[in-house]
């Protein structure tokens, strides 16, 4: 089903006929201890497909670079939507990983009037699974803010897990702003131990470490504003008794003739009394 959607919108895209539209764009993030990453994209469709290839990359002085490399692509109907995405992290200081991404949305609401309070609602799921492989544990049950320890061994063999997320969206649109939440479940398919390395993970493209457990995000936007302003909030829990994460975001963005220019705070609370920090976000897009 996933590789069949992105496989079918590159073909239609890629005939010539069907293309309505190539969205280019990226956005850089920087923060404290040299944090430093950049997300970049271009996207082509119409108002049936979409195909969208995108680079996510990053490092800081706490943890290597680590780039993920992701082809994703959808289909919209009427009143139902879906997506697919394929997703591949080459080995960066022994770990690597492979991923696959799908998601199905129903719009509950038919066509509404343009002077309605109520505009939409939208009920969602989605599923994700990430195949992970290590050749080193963790020699310390340190968890910092990058994704290693104090200090590594080499282990006998690659450690190898599968993660896999599944979980629920929900969207409405009433007086001219839209808000939604997002609910996620991770399970694996061994047990995981303080002696195995953490994984990495991204909280608003930040990079930090864990095992996830479960998290909930909400956001909130007004589209109608020339300059619109967002807010988001993310709560991540984790396994091994690591404490739970917060993340907060406020954003602005607005159109100047083909870009859109966007920027962005993000707030990020590691949990368990550690220090708390900020990170900035400057986007551009350009559509054609």
């Amino acid at each position: 089903m996933i590789v069949r959607t992105i496989l079918t919108a590159a073909l239609l895209l890629l005939a010539g006929g069907a293309r309505a539209y190539t969205d280019l764009g990226g956005r850089y993030t920087f923060g404290p201890s040299g944090y430093s990453g950049v997300n970049a994209f271009a996207e082509w469709g119409d108002d049936d497909y979409y195909l969208r290839p995108a680079l996510n990359t990053y490092k800081s002085d706490l943890a290597d670079r680590v780039s993920t490399y992701s082809l994703g692509g959808g289909r919209d109907w009427a009143r139902w939507s879906a997506g697919g995405e394929l997703s591949f992290t080459p080995e960066t200081g022994g770990y690597k990983n492979s991923g696959v991404y799908a998601d199905l949305s129903c719009a509950l609401l038919p066509e509404p009037d343009e002077d309605a309070a109520l505009q939409d609602v939208t009920l969602g799921v989605f599923g994700a699974m990430t195949m992970h492989e290590d050749q080193y544990a963790a020699s310390t049950a340190t968890v910092s803010a990058g994704r290693r320890g104090t200090s590594v061994v080499t282990l006998t063999s690659a450690f190898k897990l599968t993660q896999t997320d599944y979980g629920v969206t929900a969207g409405v649109k009433f007086l001219g702003l839209r808000a939604s939440g997002r609910f996620t479940k991770t399970v694996y398919n061994k047990d995981v131990t303080a002696e195995v390395r953490q994984l990495p993970l991204d909280i608003g493209g930040i990079g930090t470490s864990g095992f996830p457990d479960t998290a909930v995000g909400a956001r909130l936007r007004a589209p109608g504003l020339p300059v619109v302003p967002e807010a988001g909030y993310t709560r991540t829990t984790y396994l091994l008794g690591q404490p739970a994460s917060e993340s907060f975001r406020l954003g602005l963005s607005g159109r100047a003739g083909a870009a859109e220019l966007s920027a962005g705070w993000e707030n990020f609370n590691p949990g368990g009394g550690a220090a708390r920090s900020d990170y900035w976000s400057l986007g551009l897009t350009l559509g054609f």
